[in-house]
């Protein structure tokens, strides 16, 4: 949090408690989106990789793969002699590898922050104990929502 935003937390008279679980709050929430980007990277490299095989397969193993069926049926030694093929395959295989990991560290993530977000709003009262800023506390639930994506509001 940027010290503009801190000093505009500290006018409100939030606590410093409040103030490290939004901390935590926003921490959490841009881990949380960073895991879900890379899943989404990954999973796009596998569609590009995987689009890239068949055509390769379709337009330049096909043709000759009919000809060869016919002479010996050693289909996956035919395909795994060609280098570029090959190097295909062990890049698929490594965008899967690191599409389920980053998936297995997304989902830990978003559970992490949403135990997080749902146990700041039923300890709203308590973190929000005086007065003005439990009037003012709608301020800092908007500009969470607006710049983090953090919604505060309901469960």
């Amino acid at each position: 949090m940027d010290g503009l935003q801190y000093w505009k937390f500290k006018q409100y008279l939030v606590s410093e408690v409040t103030l490290e679980v939004v901390k935590n709050l926003i921490e959490r929430r841009t881990k949380e989106k960073r895991f879900e980007q890379l899943v989404l990277k990954w999973s796009l490299s596998l569609f590009v990789v995987l689009f890239f095989s068949l055509i390769y397969i379709y337009f330049y193993k096909l043709p000759a793969f009919g000809t060869m069926f016919l002479m010996n049926r050693n289909v996956i030694g035919y395909l795994t002699q060609d280098k570029l093929l090959l190097t295909l395959c062990i890049i698929g295989i490594f965008s899967i590898v690191q599409m389920i990991h980053y998936k297995k560290k997304h989902t830990k993530a978003e559970n992490e922050y949403e135990e997080l977000r749902i146990a700041t709003i039923e300890r709203g009262e308590e973190l929000w104990e005086k007065p003005v800023p439990w009037k003012l506390r709608h301020e800092v639930f908007d500009w969470l929502k607006r710049e983090h994506d953090v919604n505060l509001y309901h469960k």
